[in-house]
């Protein structure tokens, strides 16, 4: 692990999953998720939340909750919500999967630069046999404005 490498908290692998923190812990518990106590608390290097993606019982899990959270949206239960106007956006990339990581991580630089001004979530998938990148995102109209011109 370099000096400089960003290590992520229960939190932020929460939020990013689209799991709650419950779930991360219970995942660490089982081993599933692995990574390494610093001064007490739980941290993860980017190598670890790859390999915790990539699992199958991750994948299905995020999947679930990802629909439900559309489902709510949909629904009007949503608590979340900063400002008057909330959009939530699916969109479908059709590239190659080096592409859409590279978008992924300019919309994540964006999203953690605009932390704190507006309520975002955001999901990232990318299925393989169809060379599809599916982005969900919770923001507001602003936001979503400039996602999509980094995705064009």
């Amino acid at each position: 692990m370099s000096s400089l490498e960003k290590l992520y908290t229960v939190e932020e692998i929460a939020q990013m999953a689209s799991l709650t923190t419950r779930t991360i812990r219970n995942y660490l518990r089982d081993g599933i998720l692995t990574g390494r106590k610093i001064g007490g608390q739980w941290r993860f290097t980017t190598e670890d939340l790859q390999k915790f993606m990539n699992r199958g019982e991750v994948r299905s899990d995020m999947a679930k909750e990802q629909r439900q959270e559309v489902v709510d949206f949909i629904d009007g239960v949503n608590t979340d919500v900063k400002g008057n106007i909330q959009i939530c956006t699916i969109i479908d990339l059709y590239t190659e999967q080096n592409a859409a990581k590279e978008k992924s991580d300019v919309l994540c630089k964006l999203i953690n630069e605009t932390k704190g001004e507006t309520y975002l979530k955001y999901t990232y998938n990318y299925a393989e046999p169809e060379g599809k990148a599916r982005y969900i995102l919770f923001a507001s109209p602003n936001f979503i404005v400039k996602a999509i011109g980094i995705l064009k």
